[in-house]
């Protein structure tokens, strides 16, 4: 992936040189954009001290290339096609250099302004009249109440904002116009995410091997975080390996707000969720399997593993350039259902009901990864495309899990 090398100017202050990927990226959403007016923040707090490093906001770092800004944001406006980038002011507590709103950054960055954040207000004032609706990319992409106002998501508090400026029209999400530029790979992007796969595959048969009865949830999860760095890398978000109830996928969520994450000492019999993914140059991994506590399935856990695998094998050939996500769910049911009067255990048995039943794919999901470990769920794949193809159910108190990273090629 391309990212923006630093030139020391006269001035005593570093500079982004030329970012032509993300100048053509804007390009590409101003062509798109219509008279609309489109405002992607940058993140507005420091990262928080359980974070392993500073996550920029995604759409912010696609368009601009900048991965250490705080509290500034990037305006595209349609009406006028131009583009404005508003930087803060220098924190003291930060005492490396920051980029100026100088000309000088401007020309280098390729866009068409810039102002110091200070000028937003004035500038929308200016702007706003002239457009004929404003689209926020979010920031609080998870978990985001949607009132009260002052603790609601992003496109939320903008919106009010606007409103307190004068401004009487819509405002809505960017993720229409932004996600179709970024499910979409280049060529750097794709040999990016090859090396994140390689390095989150790593880490999960790191966590697979961890598992053993006795040991806690949290051991095997630093066990695939350590993996995770030794393979240059960092993790994507903090891993799964979610053991007898908490690896059935209705439970997963729960830990998002448990102080604990789940933790619980594994037992001998379960299985296991291992999710995981490995962070590289920006682009998040997203893999994943189901592995017995005590290394070895019982025979009705086999048997229903065995049949999952079946068909989600038999989805994988259908992932190519233009097959819907229904197609690909439907070839694995056909394969279920070819295999399921063969099943001999009570377990395996019932997977086929569960599966083949009017519930059986509610929890599928095919949806991208690249910036973010989970970009929307496209219905039809194109080539260029970086999917997770995860698939899963739960029978019998125990959670079957699949995962893993595909690119969408030309022929398949």
């Amino acid at each position: 992936m391309l990212v923006l090398s630093l030139t020391l100017l006269a001035a005593g202050h570093l500079v982004a040189a030329p970012g032509p990927i993300q100048a053509q990226r804007r390009a590409a959403v101003l062509n798109r954009l219509g008279a609309n007016l489109l405002i992607a923040p940058s993140q507005d707090a420091f990262k928080s001290d359980d974070q392993a490093g500073f996550q920029q906001a995604t759409d912010f770092y696609y368009l601009t290339g900048l991965d250490d800004v705080v509290g500034g944001l990037l305006v595209l406006d349609g009406s006028t096609a131009r583009s404005a980038l508003f930087l803060p002011k220098a924190n003291p507590s930060i005492t490396r250099p920051a980029l100026p709103p100088t000309p000088e950054v401007a020309q280098r960055m390729a866009v068409d302004e810039v102002w110091s954040v200070d000028s937003l207000g004035p500038w929308l004032e200016r702007h706003l009249p002239n457009v004929s609706g404003v689209l926020v990319s979010p920031t609080d992409l998870r978990g985001a109440v949607s009132a009260p106002v002052p603790m609601a998501n992003g496109v939320i508090r903008w919106g009010h904002y606007l409103t307190s400026l004068g401004y009487r029209g819509t405002v809505s999400s960017a993720i229409p116009i932004v996600r179709p530029l970024r499910e979409i790979k280049d060529a750097d992007e794709i040999a990016t995410l090859a090396r994140v796969g390689t390095a989150s595959g790593t880490a999960m048969l790191a966590g697979i091997r961890g598992l053993r009865p006795g040991r806690f949830q949290r051991a095997v999860e630093v066990d695939i975080i350590g993996a995770c760095v030794h393979s240059g890398a960092r993790a994507s978000f903090w891993p799964w390996a979610m053991t007898g109830p908490h690896a059935v996928f209705t439970d997963l969520f729960n830990s998002f707000v448990d102080y604990e994450g789940h933790n619980r000492a594994m037992k001998a019999g379960e299985v296991a969720r291992v999710d995981v993914g490995c962070q590289l140059d920006h682009y998040m991994g997203d893999v994943g399997r189901t592995a017995p506590v005590s290394g070895r399935f019982t025979a009705g856990q086999r048997e229903a593993w065995d049949l999952f695998i079946a068909g989600y094998r038999a989805g994988l050939v259908v992932l190519k350039n233009g097959a819907k996500t229904v197609d690909v769910y439907q070839a694995a049911l056909d394969r279920i259902r070819a295999l399921a009067h063969g099943l001999t255990t009570p377990m395996g048995k019932r997977a086929a009901e569960i599966l083949l039943g009017p519930t059986g794919t509610q929890a599928w999901e095919i949806h991208g990864v690249g910036l973010d470990d989970a970009e929307g769920l496209p219905e039809t794949l194109r080539a260029g495309m970086t999917v997770a193809y995860e698939l899963m159910f739960a029978v019998d108190g125990d959670g079957f899990y699949l995962e893993d990273m595909i690119l969408i090629e030309p022929n398949g």
